[in-house]
C-alpha cells in the first residue's frame, strides 16, 4: 500500500508541471475599425516558435505580411515568451476577404522550458464584416471531424465527446478485450507465468491476486503513457525502445531465468538481506510483479490501435486527462483480462520435485524473451544463432538424451528431437546468413511479393513528395519493435490483390524506431501517436487513415469506399 501511495504522489508531481493546452496557450481575438487583433497569452515557462506561427485567410498565407515584434533566441530558434500580439489591418482583411464570410486559420506550436513540446495546433475562425468591423466566431471541431470522416480515431474521439461515462467505459473495455486477441499482449503471458511460478507454494487465491496486480500496473502504464503522448505529441513507448533500455530490460529477463535455474544468488550485506527477506515475506513479491507489469506494457508490448489513438486525440484536443486517462486505463485492463486467468491456472500447480522441470522450462522462456527483445536492435542472423543455441540447451536440460521408459516419455522425447532439429536449422541459418530458413513459399507466391517502398526520414522531403507527386501516395509508419507492423509486412502487403491495388500508389515508409527529433517531427505533423499507421493521399489531400493492423480484404474494402 505504501508503494502505491508513493507512486501516486510521484505521478502527481510529474503531471503538476504539465499545463493543458488552454492554460499553456490562451488565444483571444479582438477587433475595431482599424484591425483584427490576435493575442497569445502564454503560461509560465511556455514559449512559441516564431517559424511555427502561420496565419491564413481563405487558405492564403498572410504571415509574412504581418508585423511581428522582435523575438528572442533560444537554441538557435526564434521564440516568444509570455505574450504576443498581432494585428491584421482591415485593409489587408478587405483585400483577401472581399468583405464576405471568410475563414481565418491560426497555426502555432510551442514548448516549455522543461523540454516538453506540444503538438502543432490549428484554430479556425469564421470572419464577417459589419460596419467596417470584422466579427469572429470560433469554429468547433465538428467540421474537422466531417473532413476526416474516414479517420477512425476522430470517430472515436467524437464518441468520447458525446456519450455518457458508463457507455464510454463499457465500450473501451470491449475494445480492450478485442485487442487482447492481437500480438500486443501475447509476450506478457510467459512473463507473468514465470513470475508466479517462481513463487512456489502460494495459494490459488494469491496467484490470482498477483495477476491482478500485474494487470493493474500494466493498465496504469498504458494510461500514463497515453496522457504524456497526448500532451507531447509523440510515442512514449517509442522513447523506451532505445538500445540501452532494451539491453537493460533483456538483462532483467536473464537474471530472472538464472533465478529459475537456481544458480543466481545476491551476495549483499546481512542488513540488506534481512530487509529484503522481510519485505518479500510481507508482500510475497508484489513490488516486483507491479514493476514488471508497468515496464512490460511500455517495453514488451507497445501497440497502437484506433481506440487508443482516439482516446489520445480526445485528450490532446480537450485537455481532459481524467476522462481520457480513465478510458485508456479501462481499455488496457480489458486487454489484460485474459492474463487474470493465468493466476487461476497456475494456482492449481502443487509443489513437488517435478516443479523443478517447470521452473527450468520457464527459465528458458525468460531467456527466449531476452533474445526476442534484442531482436529490435541486433541483426537478425545473431537472433537466429541465439535461438538456435538456446534451443539446443533447452533440449539437453529437458532430457532429450534420457531413456524413454513409457509412452509419455517417448512423446516428450519426440517433441524435443523436433525442437532440437529446428534449433540446429536456426543456428546454421544464422551462421550462413539465411534470413528465412523456413521459407516454403512457392515461386509463384514469391513473384507477387513486389511492393517497393521508398524510405523517407525528412519532413520537408516528405511534404514535397506529397505535394508534387502525380500518383496517389501511401505513408506507412513502422518500427522494428512494432509487432503489428510485422504482420502488415508479412500478411497484408504480401497479398496479391493488395499488391495490385497499391501498384497505383507511391509507397513511402517512415521508420520511427529510433524516435529521434526528425521522426518525432514527422509524427507530430501527421498526428501519429505510434506505429503502425497507414495514411493515403490523393491530390495533396489526406483521404484515409488506418491505425493498427488491418487484414488484406478489409484494406481493399476501405480503399474502394474511399
Amino acid at each position: 500500500m505504501r508503494f502505491i501511495f508513493l507512486l501516486i504522489i510521484f505521478f502527481n508531481f510529474i503531471f503538476a508541471n504539465i499545463l493543458s493546452l488552454d492554460k499553456a496557450f490562451n488565444i483571444k481575438l479582438d477587433s475595431d475599425k482599424q484591425a483584427l487583433y490576435i493575442n497569445f497569452k502564454l503560461g509560465d515557462e511556455i514559449y512559441l516558435y516564431k517559424d511555427k506561427i502561420k496565419i491564413k485567410l481563405n487558405e492564403k498565407d498572410i504571415t509574412d505580411l504581418l508585423n511581428f515584434p522582435a523575438p528572442i533566441t533560444k537554441d538557435n530558434e526564434y521564440i516568444y515568451y509570455k505574450n504576443l500580439s498581432l494585428a491584421i489591418p482591415n485593409t489587408l482583411l478587405d483585400q483577401y476577404t472581399q468583405k464576405k464570410d471568410s475563414l481565418l486559420q491560426i497555426t502555432y506550436q510551442g514548448c516549455s522550458n522543461q523540454g516538453l513540446c506540444y503538438q502543432p495546433q490549428k484554430i479556425d475562425y469564421s470572419l464577417k464584416e459589419k460596419n467596417n468591423i470584422y466579427t469572429y466566431l470560433k469554429i468547433n471541431k465538428i467540421k474537422q471531424q466531417k473532413l476526416n470522416s474516414f479517420s477512425e480515431e476522430s470517430i472515436i474521439e467524437k464518441f468520447i465527446n458525446t456519450e455518457n461515462l458508463a457507455t464510454i467505459l463499457i465500450t473501451f473495455f470491449g475494445y480492450g478485450l478485442l485487442l487482447s486477441l492481437t500480438p500486443c499482449t501475447l509476450p506478457m503471458i510467459p512473463i507473468l507465468s514465470s513470475l508466479i511460478v517462481s513463487k512456489v507454494g502460494i495459494s490459488k487465491k494469491y496467484s490470482f491476486f498477483l495477476s491482478f496486480i500485474y494487470v493493474f500496473f500494466m493498465s496504469l502504464a498504458y494510461a500514463i503513457a497515453g496522457i504524456i503522448a497526448s500532451y507531447l505529441g509523440l510515442s512514449v513507448q517509442g522513447i523506451l525502445q532505445k538500445p540501452i533500455i532494451l539491453i537493460s530490460f533483456s538483462l532483467v529477463f536473464i537474471l530472472f531465468s538464472l533465478a529459475m535455474f537456481g544458480v543466481f544468488n545476491f551476495e549483499l550485506p546481512n542488513k540488506f538481506q534481512n530487509f529484503i527477506h522481510k519485505k518479500t515475506q510481507q508482500g510475497k513479491g508484489i513490488i516486483s510483479i507491479a514493476a514488471m507489469g508497468f515496464l512490460s506494457a511500455l517495453i514488451v508490448g507497445p501497440c497502437v490501435a484506433a481506440p487508443l489513438a482516439g482516446a489520445l486525440l480526445y485528450i490532446a484536443n480537450s485537455g481532459d486527462i481524467i476522462l481520457g486517462g480513465l478510458a485508456l486505463f479501462i481499455m488496457s485492463f480489458g486487454m489484460g483480462t485474459p492474463l487474470l486467468f493465468i493466476g487461476l491456472g497456475i494456482g492449481f500447480i502443487k509443489p513437488g520435485e517435478w516443479m523443478q522441470k517447470i521452473k527450468i522450462l520457464f527459465g528458458f522462456i525468460m531467456l527466449a524473451m531476452a533474445i526476442w527483445i534484442l531482436e529490435r536492435i541486433l541483426d537478425f542472423r545473431f537472433i537466429l544463432i541465439g535461438y538456435g543455441i538456446l534451443g539446443v540447451f533447452f533440449c539437453v536440460f529437458m532430457g532429450i538424451f534420457d531413456k524413454a521408459k513409457n509412452f509419455l516419455n517417448s512423446f516428450k522425447k519426440s517433441l524435443l528431437i523436433l525442437i532440437f532439429s529446428l534449433s540446429i536449422a536456426s543456428f546454421l541459418a544464422g551462421i550462413f546468413n539465411i534470413k528465412e530458413p523456413l521459407n516454403f513459399y512457392s515461386s509463384k507466391t514469391q513473384e507477387y511479393n513486389s511492393l517497393n517502398f521508398i524510405y523517407i526520414s525528412n519532413l520537408d522531403e516528405l511534404l514535397n513528395i506529397i505535394k508534387n507527386s502525380p500518383k496517389k501516395i501511401m505513408l506507412d509508419f513502422t518500427a522494428t519493435w512494432c509487432e503489428n507492423c510485422k504482420l502488415l509486412d508479412n500478411i497484408t502487403f504480401k497479398d496479391p490483390k493488395v499488391i495490385k491495388e497499391l501498384s497505383e500508389y507511391t509507397l513511402i515508409k517512415i521508420d520511427v524506431s529510433e524516435n529521434n527529433k526528425e521522426q518525432i517531427k514527422i509524427m507530430k505533423h501527421f498526428n501519429v501517436f505510434g506505429p503502425p499507421v497507414l495514411i493515403f493521399f490523393d491530390n495533396n489531400q489526406e483521404k484515409l487513415k488506418i491505425i493498427g493492423f488491418i487484414k488484406p480484404q478489409d484494406l481493399l474494402e476501405k480503399l474502394l469506399l474511399r
